[in-house]
């Protein structure tokens, strides 16, 4: 994991959402009693809205689009008909997802209001905020750089407009506008805006606030930040915060433990390295871990097995070992023969030889059909400095077979073999030990194999001066 990046695990994709779709789509005409100035549809087009009504109950968008789009080319293009005909459509545009065209009759309709004053500044204000929804919909939704950009501008444009005519914005509102700056700041990954972010965050940080019981999304934008900066101390505060309230969300807890873990690495690198700091990271990636897990969540096999992993890094060989004995017993950790050989390396870590052989023989019996925990057993006896029984296992894994190295367990026992002056048993393993391709870029074998035979010789010099002197 490298140190100067946020765990993949906390890379929170902020999607988009829009807060609210529930268009009322009014064909009261009711904007024309609140306009400054009073303004009245044309005798025709009132008409016209009327014969919408029996459509909108049926549900039937595009019937009251088809009635709109005959209607609209009748009508003077900069009059007030026109703004409540491009109103209606938009909406309808709205109901049916068609944020594009939503947005392209809304525009003209704000510019036609602005021009004209046709509409009050709460209706007004209320399209403002339609198409700062739409287009951060659209921006988002794009894969194209070029459109995100531009219907992201354009979100952000129409937010601060409506901004600045609302005093005390609600905290979705907030929530919405830092979502709007934010993917302003991120739209081009190779050149995040930094003052962009640093007023997404500003946004966040001011809802959180202001709110009794800031919204859960208020922290997953402000961890969609932190990433940005990377800054790992204050994302954890973030999680912290997050598994508190949320403790049975199971993405939160993965992303905490992989922060302590990816703080614990910082620690160790650079010009001031600092180990005590690490070593305190790695024991709250255990401990949130162990939190985890008494939530009911990260118990899979994988998750215990990383415990143990993580006990070890830690130093603390003994609960590791404990821990994955116990798992491997009662199945929360998978009993294969990768975990098995990895406990009896634990037990070895730990000063613990004679566990260590207990649990490979255990691990022998559950798979017979490989010679690996014999090998491993009687590596352990060498060091141990019990030649004879390791001479017994080596044998044992050679005719088990299965093994990943079978000229290693060759050589292995010739070497046992040699020491315990069983020469003939030792030349017979070289030999069997060549025979593999690994053999021919060992060194040690050959001279391994002069040494048999050298011994061998003075072994049959010795018989034949005792057979010599028998005759005398």
């Amino acid at each position: 994991m490298s140190p100067s990046k946020l765990p993949a695990t906390l890379r929170v994709s902020v999607a988009p959402f829009v807060l609210g779709f529930a268009l009322a789509i009014s064909i009261n005409l009711g904007f024309a009693q609140e306009a400054p100035t009073r303004n009245f549809p044309s005798e025709k087009t009132g008409a016209a809205f009327q014969q919408l009504k029996p459509l909108q109950e049926a549900k039937n968008y595009d019937g009251m689009l088809a009635l709109l789009e005959n209607l609209q080319p009748t009508v003077d293009p900069s009059s007030y008909d026109m703004a409540l005909i491009l109103d209606m459509k938009a909406k309808l545009y709205g109901q049916k997802e068609q944020f594009d065209k939503a947005i392209e009759a809304w525009e003209t309709v704000l510019r036609l209001s602005d021009e004209k004053k046709y509409f009050e500044q709460k209706a007004t204000l209320e399209i403002t905020l339609y198409l700062a929804q739409f287009c951060y919909q659209v921006g988002v939704s794009s894969k194209v750089p070029a459109v995100q950009r531009q219907f992201t501008d354009k979100s952000s444009a129409y937010f601060k407009r409506w901004l600045a005519a609302t005093p005390k914005p609600s905290p979705d509102i907030m929530m919405f506008y830092a979502s709007i700056l934010y993917n302003q700041a991120v739209v081009d990954p190779k050149k995040v805006d930094m003052v962009l972010l640093k007023q997404a965050r500003a946004e966040v940080e001011k809802g959180i606030a202001t709110s009794i019981h800031p919204k859960e999304g208020f922290y997953v934008l402000l961890l969609a930040l932190l990433q940005q900066e990377n800054d790992s101390v204050k994302a954890a505060e973030t999680l912290e915060l997050l598994v508190k309230n949320y403790p049975q969300k199971k993405d939160y807890w993965p992303s905490l433990w992989a922060t302590y873990l990816n703080m614990a690495n910082e620690a160790t690198v650079g010009d001031h390295k600092d180990e005590a700091k690490s070593r305190d990271n790695y024991i709250r990636a255990i401990n949130t871990m162990e939190r985890a897990q008494a939530v009911g969540l990260m118990k899979a096999p994988k998750d215990n097995l990383t415990l143990v992993n993580l006990y070890l890094t830690a130093g603390q060989y003994g609960k590791a070992t404990d821990l994955l004995y116990a798992g491997m017993k009662n199945g929360s950790i998978d009993s294969d023969q990768k975990n098995w050989a990895t406990l009896g390396y634990f037990y070895q870590q730990a000063n613990e030889e004679t566990k260590a052989i207990a649990a490979l023989k255990e691990a022998s019996t559950l798979f017979p059909r490989t010679g690996a925990f014999d090998l491993q057993i009687g590596q352990i006896y060498l060091s141990m400095e019990k030649t004879k029984d390791a001479h017994g296992h080596f044998r044992e894994a050679i005719r088990r077979g299965g093994l990943e190295k079978p000229h290693a367990a060759q050589q292995a026992l010739a070497y046992a073999a040699f020491e315990l002056e069983e020469f003939d048993e030792a030349l017979q393993a070289v030999i069997a030990a060549e025979a593999f391709p690994e053999s021919q870029r060992d060194s040690q074998l050959p001279r391994l194999k002069a040494a048999i035979e050298a011994s061998i010789r003075e072994r049959e010099a010795l018989k034949a001066e005792a057979a010599k002197k028998l005759k005398l």
